[in-house]
Order: structure tokens, then sequence, then C-alpha cells
């Protein structure tokens, strides 16, 4: 009876009101920014979630773009990328409040997320150590957050792992480095390299394209589904849901207009994501 009361709530929800509540979460649940930035955006954040209709004034946003606009100025140039479309969507939030107008925040939903997505999906076509697994096969075994997948999905051990971090990272200003590692690279290891290369390609350039077309193309029809499913799968592993809770809040913006239901799938999503940020699933499985 709960459940079925929580969706009515968020069936009540514009595309708007969710969005702008998932955004102020995100920022919430995942602060940013140095000691002097971070309690003014925590601070608009807690007002904006519970002071009523806050959430769509101009000034709110506009204030949460300036700080996090600063938080980018300050960091540069090694804000992360997440960093700047978080930005340009408080500025989005701000500009659309400031004019009364629902479709400046869709339109800028949509073009921020195939935009994104395109320039991720191109950086990785022209990069051939992307393309023939040399990238996830060294990211695989040089970053620690990697380590409980890669042993549950492969015949790969932690023993084997250390020794090619060992490897990879020595300093060999002063003896050469061997020729290869110092054990074979199991057969699933590769392929659990291959398959995490063709499964991004695929989904990155498909959203890209399907939130750049026009909503009649088929394409355009299955950007929601493809969104979710990127968020589900991606971030189940990549250990940076503050970037897929950010997804699918511009996710939630640009889907006004289609079923209803399709929010209460954006919000499962943005759920999922927490569980996937707090339980540490495959250390678990290992």
């Amino acid at each position: 009876m709960k459940i079925a009361h929580l969706k009515q709530d968020v069936l009540s929800y514009d595309s708007w009101q969710l969005a702008a509540k998932l955004t102020l979460l995100t920022l919430l649940l995942s602060p940013v920014g140095d000691w002097f930035i971070r309690p003014f955006i925590l601070s608009l954040c807690v007002i904006g979630l519970l002071i009523s209709d806050l959430w769509r004034s101009a000034s709110l946003w506009g204030a949460l773009a300036l700080l996090t606009g600063t938080r980018v100025y300050l960091d540069w140039p090694l804000a992360d990328n997440h960093a700047y479309l978080l930005s340009y969507w408080c500025l989005a939030f701000a500009l659309s409040a400031w004019f009364q107008n629902k479709s400046i925040l869709q339109d800028n939903a949509r073009y921020l997320i195939g935009l994104t997505f395109a320039f991720a999906a191109w950086q990785k076509w022209a990069a051939p150590d992307y393309i023939n697994g040399v990238f996830f096969l060294t990211t695989f075994l040089l970053d620690e957050r990697f380590e409980n997948f890669v042993v549950l999905f492969s015949s790969i051990t932690f023993e084997q792992i250390d020794m090619a971090r060992d490897y990879l990272e020595g300093d060999y200003r002063f003896e050469p480095a061997a020729e290869q590692l110092p054990f074979a690279i199991p057969d699933s290891f590769w392929w659990l390299a291959m398959v995490s290369t063709v499964w991004n390609l695929f989904e990155q350039t498909l959203i890209a394209v399907a939130f750049l077309v026009p909503r009649h193309f088929l394409l355009g029809r299955l950007r929601d589904a493809a969104l979710l499913i990127f968020c589900f799968s991606i971030y189940a592993v990549v250990p940076v849901v503050s970037f897929g809770w950010l997804l699918l809040s511009m996710g939630v913006a640009q889907c006004d207009g289609k079923s209803s239901t399709l929010r209460v799938w954006y919000l499962f999503a943005f759920l999922v994501l927490i569980f996937y940020y707090e339980i540490p699933w495959a250390e678990l499985l290992v």
C-alpha cells in the first residue's frame, strides 16, 4: 500500500519538479567543492528541498550555478568532467526558472546528455588503445576499485593483479622493464576487457544518437530505455554514481509528455545507484 502511495506521489510530480529534487538530492548525497564552497551548496540544497516551491526559484539555481561554476574555476584544469556538466545543468535550471519556460530545461537536458555521450563516444572511437581493449586491460589491473569485479568475472587472482600492478607501476629509470607481464593473461580476463570495451562503445554511441535525433525517429523513442539500461549496468561497476545521478536527473527533465511511469523508472534507477554506492556487492560475492 505504501509503495502504491509512493508511486502516486511520484506521478503527481511533473518532470521539472522531479528533476529539480533529484538534482538537489545528488548534491546532498555527493557534496562538491572545497570547504569554503561546500557548506553553501549543501545549505541551498536543504532549503530547496524543504521549502515548498523553492525548487522553481531562479535565485536558488543561479546561486548553485555560480557556486558549482566557481568550483570548476578553482579546480581548473583538473576538475572532473561531470563538474562542468553539473554547472551547466544548474545554469539551465536558472534560465528555465527565470523565464518560467519548462521547454528550456527539457531541451538543455536532451542536448547535454546527447552531446556528453557524443563527445565521449567520439573520443573512444578515435583512440586505438581504447578500441583494441588496452584501456580496460590496464584500468582493471591498476585501479583497485575494480579488483573484486575482475576477480569475480574472470579467472585472474588478487595475487596476479598485485604482480601486474607492481610491473606496470615500476620505476625503470635505472634498469629496463621485462618485455612482458610476469604471468600469462587469462583468456577470461581478455574477454572481460573486450566485452567492457564493446559494451561501452555501443551504449555511448546509441545514447548520443538517440538523444540528438528527433523524438519521432525510432532511436529517438528508445532514448529513455537506453539511458536507464546504461545507468543500471555501468554504475554497478564504475564507482562514480554521482555522475549517474546527474544523468538520471537530466533524463527525468526531458521525459515530459511521455508515459508518467517513466518518472517512476528514473526514480527507481536513482535509488538503485544508492545501493550500488553503499553496498560492496562484488566484494561480498567474492
